[in-house]
Parts: C-alpha cells; sequence; structure tokens
C-alpha cells in the first residue's frame, strides 16, 4: 500500500480529505501566469509509448539532472529500489538465471551512464533514454511486483529489456530536451536543504514507506509528465501532495531500514506543488494560503493533519 493508493481506494481516507475545501484558486505558477490559463503543451506524448514508463524514467532524468545543476553526486551506488527491484525478479520465478544476470548487467551500466551525466559528462540522448527507461521497467516491477509476478510468459517479461519502446525512447528525449528552462526553478538556494526522493516519519512507515519526488529549499515538488494539466476540485495529486505534507510535518526517518533507523527533526515546507514536465509549468500552494482556507472552511489544517495521522495509524500499524 502507497500513499497513492491509499488516496485512491481506502474508503476512509477519501471521506476524510473530501473535508478540503476547493483550494484551487490558491494555485500559483512560478512563470506569473495564471494556472488555469490556456498553456500550449511543448512535448506531446507520442503514440505507442508508455506513458507509465516514460513518467518513471523521466523521474530519474530529472533528479539526475537536478543533482547535476547543483553539483550534487549521492547515488553511485545502484538505489535501493533498482536493487531490491531485480532481488524481487529473481525470485519471483518469472525470469530465468540468464534473464537476472542480463537485467543485473544492464541496471549496473544504466545506473553507471545516469551518474556520468550528474558527474557532467554529455550523454547522447537515445543512449541515455534507453538507459532510463531501463531502470523504469525495474522499478515498475519493484512497486507491482505481484501483478509481475502472476505472469506466465517469460519471454514477455524479459521483452522490454531486450528491445526498448522506441517511441518511448522518443518520447522521453523529447522531454529531457526541455532542460534549458529547468535551471530557473531547480537551483537550490541552499543544497543542505534539497532532498531527492525524500522519505519520511512513522506514518509513512505505516503506509509502507511513502516518498516523494523533491524537496527544494522549502518547496515539495512532484514530477508529473500527465498529457494534460488537471487540478479541480477533489483531484487525487492535490490530495496527495498535502498528504506528503502531513507526512513531512514529523520527524523523519534516516538510515537503514533493515539495520537501524534513527530520527531527524521535520522538513521545513512552505509550498508544495508539481512540475508539469511537458508544459514547462511549476505550480504550487503556500502553506499559508492552504491553511487560512482551512481554518475559513472551519476544518483547521493542523486537525486535518492530526486526524491523518491517527487514521494510518488505526488501520495499517502492524498490518503492512
Amino acid at each position: 500500500m502507497s500513499l497513492k493508493r491509499v488516496i485512491k481506494t481506502d474508503q476512509d481516507f477519501k471521506r476524510l480529505l473530501k473535508k478540503i475545501p476547493d483550494v484551487t484558486n490558491l494555485i500559483k505558477c512560478e512563470d506569473n501566469k495564471g494556472f488555469f490559463e490556456s498553456r500550449k503543451i511543448v512535448a506531446p506524448p507520442i503514440t505507442g509509448s508508455n506513458p507509465q514508463d516514460v513518467g518513471t524514467a523521466y523521474d530519474f532524468w530529472l533528479r539526475a539532472h537536478i543533482q547535476r545543476i547543483n553539483n550534487i553526486s549521492v547515488e553511485s551506488n545502484i538505489s535501493d529500489v533498482i536493487y531490491y527491484g531485480v532481488r524481487l525478479m529473481e525470485r519471483s520465478n518469472v525470469y530465468t538465471d540468464k534473464h537476472i544476470e542480463f537485467i543485473t548487467k544492464g541496471a549496473t551500466k544504466a545506473w553507471e551512464i545516469r551518474n556520468d551525466y550528474i558527474l557532467g559528462k554529455d550523454i547522447e540522448d537515445g543512449r541515455f533514454a534507453k538507459a532510463l527507461l531501463f531502470l523504469a521497467y525495474i522499478e515498475d516491477f519493484y512497486r507491482s511486483g505481484s501483478r509481475e509476478m502472476s505472469r506466465k510468459k517469460q519471454g514477455r517479461t524479459i521483452e522490454p529489456f531486450i528491445k526498448i519502446n522506441e517511441d518511448s525512447v522518443q518520447d522521453l528525449v523529447n522531454l529531457m530536451n526541455l532542460k534549458d528552462g529547468l535551471n530557473k526553478y531547480f537551483k537550490a538556494q541552499d543544497t543542505n536543504n534539497l532532498f531527492l526522493n525524500p522519505t519520511f516519519g512513522e506514518t509513512a512507515r505505516y503506509i509502507n514507506g511513502a516518498d516523494g519526488d523533491l524537496i527544494l529549499d522549502d518547496f515539495l515538488i512532484d514530477f508529473k509528465t500527465d498529457k494534460r494539466i488537471s487540478l479541480g476540485v477533489n483531484n487525487q495529486y492535490l490530495y496527495q501532495i498535502i498528504g506528503y505534507y502531513i507526512l513531512s510535518t514529523e520527524n523523519r526517518l534516516v538510515g537503514n531500514p533493515i539495520i537501524e533507523r534513527e530520527e531527524d527533526d521535520p522538513y521545513d515546507i512552505n509550498r508544495i506543488g508539481f512540475y508539469f514536465a511537458r508544459y514547462g509549468c511549476l505550480s504550487y500552494i503556500e502553506i499559508e494560503d492552504l491553511k487560512n482556507a482551512m481554518e475559513d472552511s472551519g476544518y483547521p489544517l493542523k486537525q486535518l493533519i492530526n486526524d491523518f495521522k491517527d487514521l494510518a495509524e488505526d488501520k495499517y500499524n502492524g498490518v503492512i
């Protein structure tokens, strides 16, 4: 169970989050345009590409680009998600030993390519995109391993790794080529307050370790590669980013989740929002505005935070 899945499927959480008033009028954009102004899509998706794969691969790329422009290299070794994804594949009995050997070598090489980019090397776009999509397939297995394990045909499951979808490659390259406009948004004022894939505290652990995309200074940002910009009333994206904010308000767990973890101070978040990559649009809501809107509605943000944490503990502590 993830935060996204909890929000989508758990009726108690749905009822709780529907207490949030309509806050769409609070949405602002870094380009000073109105959020609901007509915007031209600058990187439309390519027919034949896989939106989920491209979205995951783009997350890998954008985090790498943010590290590159901020001179931060913290991921020389394969991430836990990729490592455990391969291990899940190994235990699934869906892939042969030769498949696992091929995937392991491919993951190592793909991560090396990504790390070279972080360190400032120029990587040919198509080669880089294929490496990122290779990693995306592994992460998808990690996120939804139970579904993959039930698949019987080994040829189908190994095929994406052997022959990367060329439409997805071109779609990802088109998104990567928009990098010139990113520096103004993603250059940190203080790199000590830059967190990639931020993890949270005890409540996040109840819902299987929810993690965000980025905290930049005091701004919690989720990356989106959707074809359309959409943040209407009762929108799950808004609920998800508000959920991440709630998780960010308690002491975060740091260290190795298997060996030992310690508590550290909560994140200092003053804005929450989204980067809509296909539009080059960075949107946000200021937490102070959210607090005022919820206070005016008669359901204070502090009460929502407490109710959310209590519900997560009551329903999922010791269950997941």
